[in-house]
């Protein structure tokens, strides 16, 4: 009989990313799509698409625009990453607070991915989640039928929509297959939500995202005599 079930999802590290660092991460409230950050991929590498990014930094105004946004750095030069990135930098908003003002100074990174060029749309990276099922949510998508296997990894593939929310999630990965948990995990995909940027400055609205869940079952201790 198993009664200890233990379960986490694989990058909800990423929750408390950034937490010891001494400088506040911005919140955004407003962001480019996906599909935006693509159109500005820069022409000349469409033919022979390269990963590429540029960092601004900008001011912030009083409604949480940016503004005088200058290039910090660009990697690799030359490709007119730099220039895309001053454009999606018009669609950004941020929650002002503590450390982040209107005439704060902001640091804001863009990256480009080579599948941009063709409209491809799955984020490999991990985002930013800002939002997980409680874990009563978990516990209710077990398989009520024991099976003996008691480690599981499902991954999940989920469309970002407006604001971040997920839907649209099909199972992209079960293992091992036929236990139930991929079809289980399918119940929490709406109840996850993402940051509108990952930590790598991707765009998420309008692209995929895989959201990995990690199920260990702990068989129970054998009973005090």
């Amino acid at each position: 009989m198993r009664v200890s079930r233990i379960f986490w999802i694989a990058s909800a590290a990423a929750l408390c990313a950034g937490a010891a660092s001494a400088a506040p991460l911005p919140t955004w409230i407003e962001a480019p799509t996906y599909a935006q950050a693509a159109a500005v991929y820069p022409a000349k590498d469409k033919a022979h698409p390269i990963a590429g990014a540029a960092t601004l930094t900008c001011t912030i105004t009083y409604s949480g625009r940016l503004s005088d946004c200058e290039t910090l750095r660009e990697g690799p030069t030359g490709h007119g990453f730099d220039e895309a990135a001053h454009k999606l930098a018009a669609y950004m908003r941020l929650q002002t607070g503590p450390g982040m003002s209107s005439g704060d100074e902001v640091r804001v990174t863009f990256g480009f991915l080579p599948e941009m060029a063709s409209g491809a749309a799955t984020l490999e990276s991990n985002p930013v989640w800002v939002e997980i099922p409680p874990i009563s949510d978990f516990q209710a998508t077990f398989p009520k039928t024991a099976n003996g296997v008691n480690h599981v990894v499902v991954v999940l593939a989920c469309d970002v929509q407006a604001g971040g929310a997920l839907s649209g999630c099909k199972v992209d990965s079960e293992d091992p297959a036929g236990q139930g948990y991929g079809q289980a995990a399918l119940t929490l995909g709406p109840k996850f939500r993402v940051g509108l940027m990952t930590g790598d400055g991707l765009p998420t609205v309008g692209a995929k995202v895989r959201v990995p869940i990690r199920y260990e079952l702990t068989p129970a201790p054998p009973p005090k005599s």
